[in-house]
C-alpha cells in the first residue's frame, strides 16, 4: 500500500504555490522533529536556518555507517531513508529547518526536541518531538497519569512562544504521539497574541488530557483548530481526554504497530480514512482506563516508581536495550527486581495482576469486526479520576 515515501514520488515535483500545504505534509513534517539534527541545525532562527536538504544530506551521510547514531532513529532503517528522499525532492527544497532544541533533563525526568520548518508560501510548521527511544521520555509519559502537566508541555509553550517571534504571519504546529499532545499544550497554553496567530495544531496519533486541561478557557479558544488522526488500532491516541473531531487512518500494520506514521496509507494528497476504529482498539482504551481507575493516585505514584527503578538497576536507558539478548536481558530484569524492597515488589506484580484480570474480563465483550462510535463512548482517563 501507498505511504509517505510513495507520496514524495507521486507530489514531490509540486511546489507549495501549486498545491498547497496538506495533511501529509504536516505527517511528514512531524516526522522531522524525530531526526537528532543536533550540530546540523542550530538553536536560532533568522539568518541560522538551514536548508531541509543540506541539513537532510548532512544527518544521512554522519549516519548511513554509523550504527550508534542509527539507534537514535526512532523507526528505524526507514528511518534514515526517508532522511535521503527528503533531500532530493523538489517539493522541499525551499524548506529551511532552525530553532532546533534538543533537551533531556534526568533530573526533573523530560524529553523534549522541536524543530521550525520555514515553508515558501506557505505558514511556518513548528513540529515537536514524540518519545524517542531513551528511556528517561518514557518515564515522563508514565508521569501523565500522575500529574495535570509535564516538563515538556511547559517547555512547548515556552518553545512556541519564541518561536513565533521570529515567524511572520500564520503559524500552523504538530506532532506524532507526545509530540501532538505538545504541540496542542503549547497553542493552548501560549500567549494570547501568538494563538490567534494559529492556523492549525495536527495532533497525529497522540494522547489527550485530563478534564482539567480540556474544560480550561485556553483549550476551548483552540480546540477547532485541532486536526487529529489515529489509526484503525490506536491505543495511544485514544489516552485520556481529546477532541471528538478526528479522522481515523488505514495503516499497512496491525495492533500497536499502527502507531508507526510510515505505516499510514495515502492516496494522491491525503490519507486514507476508514469509519472507524477497531473493537480491539476500544479493548485496549477500555482496558487501561478500568486498570487506571482501580489504583488511586498514591499507587500509580509507587507503581510508576517502581516499574522504572527496575529498569535502571537493570541499566536499561533505550528502547534498543529491550532488544538483541533476550535471556540476557530478562536475568537483568530479574536480578533488579531482588533489589526492590518486598512491599514494592509485591505492589508492581499485583496491579500487573488487575491488569491481566480487567483485559480477561473484558475481552468476551470484543471480537476482531469494525464499530462506529463516537470517541465521547469511551471514558476518559484524567488526573481528576487519579
Amino acid at each position: 500500500m501507498a505511504n509517505v515515501f510513495d507520496y514524495l514520488d507521486w507530489r514531490g515535483d509540486l511546489s507549495f504555490r501549486h498545491s498547497p500545504f496538506n495533511d501529509v505534509d504536516n505527517i511528514i513534517f512531524s516526522i522531522i522533529a524525530y531526526y537528532p539534527f543536533d550540530g546540523i541545525v542550530g538553536g536560532g532562527f533568522g539568518r541560522a536556518c538551514v536548508p531541509l536538504p543540506e541539513a537532510a544530506k548532512k544527518l544521512y551521510q554522519a549516519a548511513k555507517d554509523d550504527e550508534a547514531l542509527q539507534r537514535l532513529f526512532t523507526f528505524g532503517r526507514r528511518h534514515l531513508d526517508f532522511l535521503l528522499r527528503l533531500a532530493g525532492v523538489p517539493r522541499y527544497s525551499g524548506c529551511r529547518l532552525c530553532g532546533y532544541v534538543n533537551k533531556v533533563d534526568v533530573e526533573s525526568e523530560m524529553q523534549f526536541a522541536a524543530i521550525t520548518v520555514m515553508i515558501p508560501d506557505t505558514p511556518a510548521y513548528v513540529s515537536f518531538r514524540g518519545t524517542d527511544t531513551a528511556i528517561i521520555g518514557w518515564k515522563e509519559d508514565f508521569n501523565m497519569i500522575l500529574n495535570d502537566t509535564i516538563p515538556a508541555q511547559i517547555e512547548a509553550a515556552a518553545y512556541l512562544n519564541t518561536a513565533a517571534k521570529h515567524i511572520r504571519g500564520k503559524i500552523n504546529s504538530g506532532g506524532h504521539s507526545k509530540g501532538g499532545n505538545l504541540a496542542v499544550y503549547a497553542a493552548a497554553f501560549c500567549g494570547r497574541s501568538v494563538q490567534r496567530r494559529i492556523k492549525n495544531v495536527y495532533s497525529n496519533d497522540a494522547p489527550g488530557f485530563n478534564k482539567k486541561i480540556v474544560s480550561s478557557d485556553q483549550y476551548k479558544n483552540i480546540e477547532k483548530k485541532i486536526c487529529c488522526y489515529i489509526p484503525e488500532s490506536s491505543v495511544v491516541g485514544l489516552l485520556f481526554e481529546y477532541t471528538k473531531d478526528y479522522k481515523v487512518v488505514k495503516s499497512s500494520e496491525t495492533g500497536i504497530m499502527q502507531h508507526d506514521p510510515f505505516s499510514w496509507e495515502i492516496t494522491g494528497k491525503d490519507m486514507v480514512y476508514i469509519e472507524a476504529v477497531s473493537k480491539g482498539s476500544i479493548f485496549v482504551n477500555k482496558t487501561l482506563m478500568q486498570w487506571l481507575e482501580s489504583m488511586d493516585r498514591k499507587t500509580r505514584a509507587v507503581f510508576v516508581e517502581t516499574l522504572f527503578t527496575v529498569l535502571d538497576k537493570a541499566n536499561i536507558k533505550s528502547v534498543h536495550d529491550f532488544t538483541g539478548n533476550a535471556l540476557k536481558n530478562t536475568v537483568m530484569l530479574v536480578k533488579s527486581l531482588v533489589n526492590v524492597d518486598n512491599e514494592s515488589k509485591n505492589m508492581l506484580f499485583k496491579t500487573f495482576l488487575v491488569l491481566f484480570k480487567i483485559a480477561k474480563q473484558n475481552a468476551p465483550q470484543f471480537i476482531d469486526v469494525k464499530m462506529p462510535f463516537q470517541k465521547s463512548d469511551i471514558q476518559p482517563v484524567g488526573n481528576d479520576t487519579i
